[in-house]
């Protein structure tokens, strides 16, 4: 399959929107993330696929990182930090924290493994603490927009 079908197929695919974010040494670096998901819950464990030209990429390698579930109401915190262009003191200026403020929820996460995958690094985090956040529907990516889940089709 080539490329383009495969980003052609993706962009077709719902995709939950999360920024994962961590303290480097320059600084605290983030990065909005659609390929996120839990991988076991004992141990409790997550992965995240981040490009390895990405600014975050050695915050998040270090470790700890942070992973922020977005609310349908954060898509400008999406694209904020989803600019390769701005360093750490220009994506945190409104920000006191990896922690940022109106998300679903939060997983504080240390690395725990990491493989190399083309363009990317899949790095899997053991969660130390998982915390709610404010109530709401999460931000959903799909088609190159955002979106928000509406009524419920079919129950289990």
């Amino acid at each position: 399959m080539s490329e383009i079908s495969l980003r052609d197929v993706m962009r077709g695919f719902p995709q939950g929107v999360v920024v994962v974010t961590a303290e480097g040494d320059e600084g605290p670096r983030g990065v909005t993330v659609s390929s996120f998901t839990s991988v076991s819950l004992t141990p409790p464990r997550i992965l995240v696929c981040i490009m390895k030209e990405s600014r975050a990429h050695s915050a998040i390698a270090k470790g700890p990182f942070v992973v922020n579930v977005l609310s349908e109401k954060q898509g400008a915190v999406s694209d904020h930090f989803a600019s390769p262009k701005l360093n750490s003191e220009e994506q945190f200026a409104e920000y006191t924290s990896p922690k940022l403020d109106g998300c679903l929820g939060y997983l504080y996460c240390r690395v725990v493994g990491e493989t190399e995958q083309g363009d990317h690094t899949v790095f899997f985090g053991e969660v130390e603490r998982a915390e709610m956040g404010d109530e709401g529907k999460p931000l959903v990516f799909c088609a190159r927009e955002y979106w928000t889940l509406g009524e419920t089709v079919h129950k289990r």
